[in-house]
């Protein structure tokens, strides 16, 4: 089987699993949160496979096919943070500086729960809105904070445990 051929199956493949993963979050409301932060691992495989262009790509299609199939809240922070993350954090870990590199994680943690809130306050109706993200942002920083440091745990395991079978 030609190398392209082979990419392009791999490609979809990923795609398709990430797309079930979001039709599972859109699906099961208690465990929305986790299935989309794990529906951005085909996202991350791509990356250490083929590298950010195809990435992007495999991030692109999965977004597309998420809102055009089951649009809703989990394609919605799918496309807002949790789908490009994995291709962020490689570029963020990439810095000459751990610090530089961690500043910039929250950075983006600020910049997409600021989008989010807005986006959530303009199209649904919030009581005590003021006071509440006061409460949500630090609680979500800090689970932030820990889904980085088990999404590296997966990445690890992935290089060592899984990929040697996908050459």
């Amino acid at each position: 089987m030609k190398a392209s051929t082979k990419r392009l199956t791999r490609l979809a493949i990923l795609a398709a699993i990430g797309v079930v993963l979001l039709l599972l979050g859109s699906v099961l409301p208690a465990g929305r949160l986790a299935l989309v932060a794990v529906s951005s691992l085909p996202v991350c495989i791509a990356l250490m496979m083929y590298g950010i262009k195809w990435s992007l790509g495999l991030f692109a299609l999965t977004c597309l096919l998420g809102a055009l199939l089951f649009p809703g809240a989990a394609v919605i922070m799918y496309t807002a943070f949790f789908g490009y993350y994995p291709i962020a954090k490689s570029l963020f870990e990439r810095m000459h500086s751990a610090a530089a590199g961690w500043v910039c994680k929250f950075a983006l943690y600020t910049f997409a729960f600021v989008i989010y809130w807005l986006l959530a306050k303009a199209l649904f109706t919030f009581t005590g809105g003021e006071l509440s993200w006061y409460i949500l942002y630090p609680l979500g920083a800090v689970v932030f904070f820990l889904y980085d440091l088990a999404y590296s745990s997966l990445i690890r395991y992935y290089i060592v445990k899984i990929a040697r079978y996908f050459q």
